[in-house]
């Protein structure tokens, strides 16, 4: 029973994060010229329209059930480029702006732990603490890897802003099965690349 507590616990993070990182990239849109697409986001009739059923549900649940680093992604959005101040770097804004924000969450984590711990207010608190850790893994490990450069992710829409010609076709060819490699990737546990550096440096920097 404490054990799916815990996986409730984890996933209610996930959702959250997720959800953060897909508001910072629809503000982020807005700021920079695109307003039409913020507000066609926010004012969706179904609350579930942003939602990515594999990469925002599925996939983090899947990770947390086997006890392993969570990633997932949300729907890619919708840009019309044609509508930005300058296109390429403000595409680049809007596609860093999600796992940018997810960074933030993590680091203002780490700073929560290290200030309430420094006061000893954590040691009667363990249910607090290993919270507060779940939070900081769940964000950096989403923040990073979503900037790996494979549609769905945020740094596949990146990618495809600097691509012309017949690697602009390749790509496209394969955008509508990256979430197919991604799932593979995490089913062989490929990104432990990243995810086991990346828990190990937060671990330091909580000083564990």
């Amino acid at each position: 029973m404490k054990r799916f507590f815990f996986l409730g616990l984890n996933f209610a993070i996930v959702a959250f994060s997720l959800w953060v990182h897909d508001m910072v990239r629809v503000w982020m849109a807005g700021r920079l010229g695109d307003p039409e697409t913020a507000a066609r986001q926010r004012s969706a009739d179904n609350p579930f329209a942003r939602i990515d059923w594999i990469g925002s549900a599925l996939l983090p649940l899947f990770l947390l059930f086997r006890g392993l680093s969570v990633l997932g992604w949300t729907r890619p959005l919708e840009i019309k480029l044609e509508n930005l101040r300058r296109p390429y770097r403000d595409g680049l804004l809007i596609a860093a702006a999600g796992p940018v924000a997810n960074l933030l969450l993590a680091l203002f984590g780490i700073g929560l732990i290290r200030s309430l711990t420094a006061t000893g207010w954590l040691t009667s608190s363990p249910l607090l603490l290993q919270i507060l850790i779940s939070f900081c893994l769940i964000n950096a490990c989403l923040g990073v890897f979503n900037l790996l450069p494979i549609p769905p992710l945020a740094g596949g829409a990146a990618a495809e802003l600097f691509l012309s010609g017949d690697a602009l076709s390749a790509f496209e060819d394969i955008k509508p099965y990256g979430f197919i490699l991604l799932l593979a990737g995490a089913f062989f546990n490929f990104f432990d690349f990243l995810t086991l550096p990346l828990t190990r440096l937060v671990n330091a920097l909580l000083g564990f």
